[in-house]
């Protein structure tokens, strides 16, 4: 009889304010219910890690989102020492976001085979979340969305209206199109194609920059909405329809559904966020349904705001351990760091690696740590683990079972950190306000200098008569 164990590799890169974090692993396995699917920490994990060997390659001189980037690579040698055969689920969390040029996901091997995986998306994380900077496995698995998002402040069937405005300029001048509306009872709006909106009480103010021509999208979830739409000079001052330029005002009535996934794949902030299976789906609906519950009108930017925030990111997939079996399990990615330059001449890059998650593992033995810098950032200036730097430039550390520290190493360009470094750092830094307060102190000297002379002037005149 086949039991299922469930394991979790935690490949954790993320970012507490601005430093990217990555995690060892932890065994887990899925627990169903009628109203959900859950993912929990299995306390008796059968699955123990003989080896990890763990590289950071910057040797390729990546530089991207204001951080040098490393070809990251966790490779597992795991057994299950238990006499049945068992299913684990392999799980990578890590914390991202969507606004970088890293796009979540990586490469899963098993035994060398490319192995599928699917993303699921959780709830935004800041810093003050983490507890000691360490975050809560148990409580984010239970939190992860797993089956099918069902909105609380609306209904994906619900009928609605989609109102297109249309400012057409007949003039040489930009000015502003503005369309005002006032929403009753329970009435939602998704508004796109904007520049500013305001509102008072139940009353809404949207408006667009037209130089040519610009088109106000208005989904209203409701019945009917009156729009009235009128423009005005960058100064303020009203201009005159069909004299200064025209307006028209289209409508169509269809489901909320259709309409975000078209409103989706046009954005041009959301274009690149293209709904390809459930998750995908969950994580745009989950936030979609957060902005609803917060405000009645909702616009494109509100959504695009979710993507730039930091999140907690799960990549899943699935492999069978016969009984006794050992298998290799390499999880590649690229990593980024956290750019510090409030003391030195040039950046500083921190990167972090949390190993402590390995603890839950049945036994965990053999870690290798091996840094290879590349020729721009040759030197590990500070790591949390001792590290010795070989011959050829590489940095390795070799530990015989889970340290208790989490890795914690830095970059740079020199050696260390000199007290000329330093200085020029500051200066650099503070070029602008040095060259405002110089301004501001030659300014003062000839006001001083020229104040001076006109005494000077007016008593030798006096003294003259």
């Amino acid at each position: 009889m086949r039991k299922k164990a469930f394991v979790i590799v935690l490949i954790l890169f993320f970012s507490f304010g601005s430093i990217h974090v990555w995690a060892n692993s932890a065994p887990v396995y899925w627990e169903s219910s009628p109203s959900s699917n859950v993912m929990i920490v299995e306390e008796d994990s059968p699955i123990s890690v003989l080896k990890e060997n763990l590289t950071f390659d910057f040797r390729e001189n990546l530089l991207e989102d204001y951080s040098i980037v490393a070809k990251a690579n966790a490779e597992y040698t795991m057994k299950n020492t238990s006499e049945k055969e068992i299913t684990s689920a392999m799980v990578f969390p890590y914390f991202g976001n969507f606004s970088g040029s890293r796009k979540p996901g990586g490469e899963v091997l098993v035994d060398g085979s490319p192995v599928p995986y699917t993303l699921y998306y959780g709830d935004a994380y800041r810093k003050e979340n983490l507890e000691e900077e360490k975050l809560d496995l148990k409580g984010a698995l239970n939190e992860m969305e797993t089956g099918s998002y069902e909105p609380v402040n609306f209904s994906l069937d619900e009928p609605g209206v989609l109102y297109q405005v249309t400012f057409k300029n007949l003039k040489k001048d930009h000015f502003t199109g503005k369309v005002s509306f006032s929403l009753e009872g329970s009435e939602k709006v998704f508004a796109k194609n904007l520049n500013s909106y305001g509102y008072s009480a139940d009353q809404y103010d949207i408006g667009t920059s037209v130089r040519y021509q610009d088109t106000i999208e208005v989904f209203l979830l409701g019945d009917a909405l009156d729009l009235i739409p009128e423009a005005h000079t960058f100064e303020g001052v009203r201009l005159t329809e069909n004299e200064d330029y025209t307006v028209e005002i289209t409508k169509k009535s269809m489901l909320f559904q259709d309409y975000y996934e078209e409103m989706i794949a046009d954005s041009e902030y959301l274009g690149y966020f293209v709904i390809n299976n459930q998750t995908e789906r969950n994580f745009f609906l989950k936030n979609l349904d957060d902005a609803f519950g917060s405000a009645r009108l909702v616009t494109e930017d509100d959504l695009a705001q979710f993507l730039h925030e930091e999140r907690l990111i799960f990549l899943y997939y699935e492999t069978p351990f016969q009984a006794g079996e050992e298998k290799t399990i390499s999880i590649s990615y690229e990593a980024g760091g956290a750019m510090d330059r409030r003391s030195s001449k040039d950046p500083t890059y921190t990167f972090e690696y949390l190993l402590s998650p390995a603890g839950y593992f049945k036994d965990f033995t053999n870690l290798t740590l091996r840094v290879l810098p590349s020729e721009g950032y040759p030197y590990v200036i500070s790591s949390s683990l001792p590290l010795d730097k070989k011959e050829n430039g590489e940095y390795v550390g070799v530990f015989d079972t889970l340290p208790e520290k989490e890795l914690t190493f830095t970059m740079y360009r020199e050696e260390k950190i000199t007290l000329v470094d330093r200085t020029e750092g500051f200066l650099s830094r503070n070029f602008y306000s040095f060259l405002f307060s110089g301004g501001v102190l030659l300014v003062f000297l000839a006001a001083l200098i020229v104040g001076l002379g006109i005494r000077g002037l007016i008593r030798f005149k006096r003294h003259s008569r």
